[in-house]
């Protein structure tokens, strides 16, 4: 029954196209009528854009201070509404040449960075034929946390991009680069905190050590800008939002509450994570990136419902990863959940990554990076974007190959 109805991939591509255009319609309108009518309150932009003059005008040591801030936004306009930026300092300055425009321009050159990033996330990572490719784009664009996300201006998008480049150039062995560009989730550092790691554990030698020297000069430059005193009031603000239950929602703090129990969660989650990673080392990196997006959610305490876009990801490097008719199972339901997140909340969505994450654990590792011609010649035909001529790959193989298949 599961091959009969996995084999049908034009009818399900088909219906994933137009259920996601319906979904798109739908977060068009709540657009429409509420998140751009009412951007100087629901848009998140406003307060990176803040924080950027915040640095600009007092200079970065002030970047936490919170007066500041409050300042700077609202002075924006009167209708603008103040919270604390809680981000790191590398998305102030990411926001700051956008303040070169008055803050409606700014607004929709923020948006059109955010779109491109979730085209550039969908367009390295999706699997697939183009119809199906097409299915997840309207899907990926369709589920409401993604679209929430874009429509708040929240920088998810950023951090999914710069992991699905990861994924891409690993995969072409450009391991420096992946490295460096992976660093680049410093701007929300806690939806992807685990890959590193598991890349490590996974063999990705290189790759982890471009990606800490490049956070590492990021951090440093950060520590120097921020001061001391900075650096106490980032403390402080960190301490301040770790209260806050719409921080917590999400996260396994929230069913669980702060304290031991949820310090052994996490613990488990990491040790599940790198077990995974490490019984894939021989193979794609897909499986360990995927392991590490999944229990950096269940690890950080941090945890928006927009930041569940980093879970397509995921799914997507899953298939590639050739899933279990469980696993499929698990990624149609997880996709439910996560569009009926603001009825089901958290608990069934935690279940559900906890099962993903653990069904990376005990998935059959594949094939290794390191193959024999004939099979390099065979994925290659099957999987690159612009694949060789078939008698280029016919010269790769065997002679011995090449006789059997000509008789």
């Amino acid at each position: 029954m599961y091959s009969y109805l996995r084999s049908r991939t034009r009818l399900w591509a088909t219906a994933g196209i137009w259920g996601g255009l319906l979904l798109i319609a739908i977060d068009l309108y709540a657009a429409a009528v509420t998140y751009v009518p009412q951007y100087a309150v629901r848009n998140d932009f406003r307060l990176m854009y803040g924080a950027a003059l915040v640095g600009l005008q007092h200079g970065y040591g002030h970047l936490y201070d919170l007066a500041a801030q409050q300042s700077a936004v609202q002075g924006l306009g009167p209708a603008f509404y103040w919270s604390p930026y809680l981000n790191p300092p590398p998305l102030a300055w990411l926001a700051t040449p956008f303040t070169v425009l008055p803050f409606p321009a700014a607004l929709i050159a923020w948006s059109v960075l955010l779109v491109g990033a979730a085209f550039l996330a969908w367009y390295l990572v999706a699997p697939g034929s183009r119809l199906v490719r097409l299915a997840y784009l309207a899907m990926w664009l369709g589920l409401f946390p993604v679209a929430f996300g874009l429509m708040v201006g929240q920088p998810v998008v950023l951090v999914a991009a710069s992991v699905a480049a990861a994924w891409w150039l690993m995969e072409r062995n450009r391991n420096v680069a992946a490295g460096l560009v992976l660093s680049l989730t410093v701007l929300k550092p806690q939806l992807a905190l685990l890959v590193p790691a598991c890349l490590l554990v996974a063999g990705r030698y290189r790759v982890f050590a471009a990606w800490f020297g490049a956070s590492l000069v990021v951090g440093l430059v950060a520590v120097a800008m921020l001061g001391p005193d900075g650096l106490q009031r980032y403390r402080e603000v960190l301490s301040l939002a770790s209260g806050w239950e719409s921080t917590r929602r999400y996260a396994v703090a929230g069913p669980l509450g702060l304290g031991p129990q949820t310090y052994v969660v996490e613990v488990l989650v990491t040790a599940v994570a790198l077990v995974a990673a490490w019984r894939h080392r021989h193979g794609p990196a897909a499986v360990p990136i995927a392991a590490g997006i999944v229990a950096s959610l269940l690890f950080t305490p941090y945890v928006g419902f927009q930041d569940f876009a980093m879970l397509m990801v995921a799914g997507w490097l899953v298939v590639r990863a050739q899933p279990s008719a469980f696993q499929v199972g698990l990624l149609i339901a997880g996709y439910a959940l996560l569009e009926l997140a603001l009825v089901v909340l958290a608990v069934p969505i935690l279940v559900a990554e906890a099962g993903l994450l653990i069904s990376l654990l005990i998935m059959k590792p594949g094939l290794p990076t390191t193959v024999s011609p004939a099979v390099s010649g065979l994925q290659s035909r099957r999987w690159d974007s612009n694949p060789r001529p078939a008698t280029y790959e016919a010269a790769a193989l065997p002679a011995e190959l090449r006789r059997r298949e000509s008789s």
